[in-house]
């Protein structure tokens, strides 16, 4: 019999409704994994264990009088800790945070889905950063290879659920950070259509390019998990009205686009060789390659405008804690969110510009291709100790220029065993379309 850590969505809630499972024994098994593992992986800062109990309680009663609220009443969830959880501090990935009066938009709908929310996870600091080497909260550690990152801001999302530690996590992703940590720690998140989930109560990094994600196992359960989440919420300014098509993609009559500009050389070997036989497996399926002209677009570049504009907003945004308690913050953060916000108007209006160009060119794929197809990561997992790749976000920041939803998935290892993601893009709202793309073609 399997560890009930290691089952789907979709088979705990079976397991529930068959009566063969039950959300106050799954939720134990996961404190118990949690106790086990996570002093080596560190992906918690804070586990839940009182409020869990009470909420697996609940479920089980629940699902014992048939009142179930679907298929995530009971599922073991965790969240990342720029999110708000009321009761609970939220520390941002910093020193300290102030403790949440109400719950997020994404809080609410996990907790009115019934939900088991397990704990807070390890994040880069403020979410700036992509390696989740926190200097307040130590190494979130990748599950497959210690002392090598799991990618960030959302590391100890990624972790979580590779390592058996949450059934499914939630991140945050402004230029990348659901879905690289996804790709090295070889599980499956999705940055959905801007607006279509709620950013309200998530520690902004930028107002512009912030989106919450979900990060799981399967894409089955993505799909659960987006489904709790979607809606549109008032109270959020960066809300949008989001038409979904939920039309699939048929492999077999599908239109894969591929970037010129996309310099393969750039890559690391074993990612060439991965999106070589990821775009081999799409057209073995019946899919038509196309060359993709973003022209003028260069990717270090554009990745570099969303940085000022992240440093900009998140200075803007942190700035009253920068000015009374700047011991919240790392040296190097406060350096990064101060030239942020001292910097001169002229660079940021460039760099908008840049990002709306970016915008135009991926948003106009779509008139010849029904989906984007890029590796998520130039590179695989690497070392903390060594030298930072900064080109992590270069294949990812596009999605978030133009807000359309971008899956990334496992597709293959390094020589060394350590996991590989590709990544897909779709036009704005077609995120369950390309959920299902991932499961045809896992």
């Amino acid at each position: 019999m399997p560890s009930v850590t290691s089952l789907t969505l979709a088979e705990l809630a079976a397991g529930y409704r068959s009566g063969a499972l039950d959300p106050r024994d799954v939720k134990a098994a996961y404190l118990e994994a949690i106790e086990a593992r996570n002093p080596a992986l560190n992906a918690y800062i804070a586990v839940l264990a009182d409020s869990a109990r009470a909420e697996a309680e609940a479920s089980a009663a629940r699902w014992q009088t048939g009142t179930a609220l679907g298929a995530l009443d009971g599922a073991p969830i965790a969240i990342k800790d720029n999110i708000d959880l009321a009761g609970f501090p939220t520390t941002n990935g910093c020193a300290f945070g102030p403790v949440a009066e109400v719950d997020a938009g994404v809080s609410d709908r996990l907790k009115a889905a019934g939900a088991v929310i397990l704990g807070k996870l390890n994040m880069h600091e403020a979410a700036l950063g992509a390696t989740t080497d926190n200097p307040h909260w130590g190494r979130a550690q990748n599950p497959h290879k210690q002392g090598w990152t799991p990618g960030g801001s959302s590391g100890g999302s990624g972790v979580a659920v590779a390592a058996g530690l949450a059934a499914a996590t939630l991140g945050s992703d402004t230029m990348g950070s659901v879905r690289v940590p996804a790709a090295y720690c070889g599980c499956y998140g999705i940055k959905p259509t801007y607006g279509l989930v709620s950013t309200r109560g998530v520690a902004p990094l930028a107002w512009t390019l912030d989106h919450v994600g979900p990060l799981a196992k399967t894409p089955e359960d993505l799909a659960i998990l987006l489904e709790a989440l979607i809606g549109y919420d008032a109270a959020s300014p960066d809300a949008e009205r989001v038409a979904l098509d939920r039309t699939s993609f048929d492999p077999a009559n599908l239109t894969v686009g591929h970037v010129r500009q996309i310099n393969q050389a750039d890559m690391h070997a074993d990612v060439r060789d991965a999106y070589e036989a990821f775009l081999e497996n799409l057209h073995m399926k019946g899919a038509k390659i196309v060359e993709l002209d973003w022209d003028g677009f260069a990717a270090s570049p554009a990745r570099r405008a969303g940085l000022l504009i992240s440093e900009a907003e998140a200075g803007f945004a942190l700035s009253d804690d920068l000015d009374s308690r700047p011991e919240r913050f790392s040296d190097g953060l406060r350096d990064m969110l101060n030239f942020g916000r001292t910097g001169p108007a002229a660079k940021l209006v460039k760099a908008e510009r840049q990002v709306r160009e970016v915008r135009r060119l991926v948003r106009n794929s779509f008139i010849e291709a029904d989906v984007i197809a890029l590796p998520t990561t130039p590179m695989p997992p690497f070392p903390f100790d060594g030298e930072h790749p900064v080109t992590q976000a270069d294949f990812c920041a596009p999605a978030n220029f133009a807000g359309c939803p971008a899956l990334s998935l496992p597709s293959g290892e390094t020589a060394g065993g350590l996991p590989i993601g590709m990544q897909l893009m779709a036009d704005n709202g077609r995120d369950f379309g390309l959920i299902g793309l991932a499961g045809t073609i896992a």
